[in-house]
């Protein structure tokens, strides 16, 4: 099993966090634009609904993920596909600041992928977590600028 955690402070309230954690146009402001997450059934982030997540440079299909738990503090997805675990977003305030913590857990289901996973694809994964996580920062703080959203976002 491979796990990998990220973590950040944003100034700002669990309520703002939560908004740009669910809202379709606010996450696509975010996220990594090399990982596209696009929804099979139900809305994106709600209780039941399903997306598919894909590696843009791989053209990789991955997994399908499903969110189980929804509530005011966290969302947790399972992901089913060429990887298999769950993907839990969850946070909570501190002070005047809300700390954001993403943490995935999984394991390759394709034998043959196994030793890219562990390889470069545990230092990929890594990377974008941690990208988007300054991302979403930046945009809450406001302070993403308009060169650093994906071609034709604003």
């Amino acid at each position: 099993m491979i796990v990998q955690e990220e973590f950040v402070s944003i100034s700002t309230t669990p309520d703002v966090v939560e908004r740009h954690l669910t809202d379709p146009a606010l996450i696509k402001q975010w996220r990594s634009p090399l990982v596209l997450l696009e929804p099979i059934e139900g809305e994106l982030m709600a209780l039941g609904s399903k997306h598919q997540m894909r590696v843009v440079t791989f053209a990789l299909a991955g997994a399908a993920y499903t969110v189980t738990e929804r509530d005011k503090n966290h969302i947790l997805m399972t992901m089913d596909g060429l990887w298999r675990g769950a993907d839990l977003w969850r946070w909570f305030a501190d002070g005047q600041r809300t700390v954001v913590q993403n943490r995935v857990e999984y394991d390759m289901t394709n034998s043959v992928l196994r030793p890219f996973a562990i390889g470069f694809g545990q230092f990929f994964a890594k990377f974008d977590m941690g990208l988007q996580m300054t991302r979403l920062q930046q945009l809450i703080e406001g302070r993403l600028s308009q060169r650093q959203l994906p071609a034709g976002q604003t």
